[in-house]
């Protein structure tokens, strides 16, 4: 950042675009998985050194019928110990220990919930059984996602192990329509504040014209948004379980932040991400903040 220079450090082993990415920073580790094939990988940032860890789910978005496999979109890392945590289409919660080759399957608990959804594994257009987005939260040692479909918040404690299904974090007119949101994987606009308690996660919301709400294609065999929508922020404090719906966002001119999938937060609460605009009569996406919305606790 101090320099804006960018450093090549090379492409994966099977040259598959990466897909999913996350880094224990303590170990200077880099995780990722690669698209469409579905295989993991580690990378040394000190000794350059990269690990082809093989297929992690079948033939992953590769594959055909139903060998096809959706690939998940985010990786846990335990800052303490160096183990990774991620999901596969069928709800298995998978780990792979430090200095490992081999990814584990964690007995005893899985992603399989009622409150998620039921899902065919092999079928494209959602994300099944995986988790959609999480972080590891330090002072619990426990990881904090959302399932996508459903936007579910949930807890998980690796070392019990335990899953608990928290809170559902979609907007509160999703809650009133007792409907799913539009965009077919659900959202990963999905971070932990500054104050290491708050989580910021941007979602959708139906639209209703005249009293009617307005609906979306039924399904699609891709990750897309199926329908208008609007944009909500919501905050959950993990200390106190306290949700709010700080409601729709809109740019300046009135139109709605579209395809938005990314967060980050300012030291200050200010939550930034990139959307989708329509400017001068062609779609572009840009970068757009929202005002922080609760005095964060440092």
């Amino acid at each position: 950042m101090k320099t804006r220079k960018t450093e090549d450090l090379g492409i994966p082993p099977d040259k598959g675009g990466i897909l999913t990415m996350n880094m224990d920073t303590v170990r200077g580790l880099i995780y990722g998985l690669t698209w469409p094939a579905g295989n993991l990988f580690r990378f040394n940032v000190a000794t350059r050194e990269m690990q082809d860890l093989g297929p992690f789910t079948g033939k992953g978005e590769n594959g055909k019928g139903k060998e096809f496999r959706v690939i998940c979109r985010s990786i846990a890392v335990n800052h303490n110990d160096g183990t990774i945590y991620l999901t596969n289409a069928e709800g298995d919660i998978k780990q792979l220990k430090l200095g490992q080759g081999r990814v584990e399957t964690i007995e005893d608990e899985d992603m399989r919930k009622d409150y998620f959804g039921t899902y065919e594994i092999y079928t494209s257009g959602s994300m099944a059984y995986n988790w959609r987005q999480v972080l590891w939260h330090q002072p619990e040692n426990k990881i904090y996602g959302v399932h996508g479909n459903s936007g579910y918040l949930f807890r998980f404690d690796p070392a019990v192990p335990r899953l608990e299904v928290l809170e559902r974090l979609t907007s509160i007119p999703s809650k009133l329509s007792g409907m799913g949101d539009q965009f077919s994987y659900g959202y990963l606009g999905f971070e932990l504040g500054p104050d290491g308690r708050t989580i910021f996660y941007l979602t959708g919301a139906p639209i209703y014209i005249d009293g009617k709400r307005l609906k979306g294609a039924q399904s699609t065999a891709k990750g897309e948004a199926k329908g208008l929508e609007d944009l909500h922020l919501i905050t959950y404090d993990v200390n106190t379980g306290l949700y709010l719906d700080h409601g729709a966002v809109f740019y300046p001119d009135g139109q709605r932040p579209l395809y938005v999938n990314s967060i980050a937060i300012g030291k200050d609460g200010t939550v930034y991400s990139m959307g989708r605009v329509n400017r001068n009569g062609k779609v572009v996406t840009d970068l757009f903040s929202i005002p922080a919305p609760v005095k964060t606790i440092i």
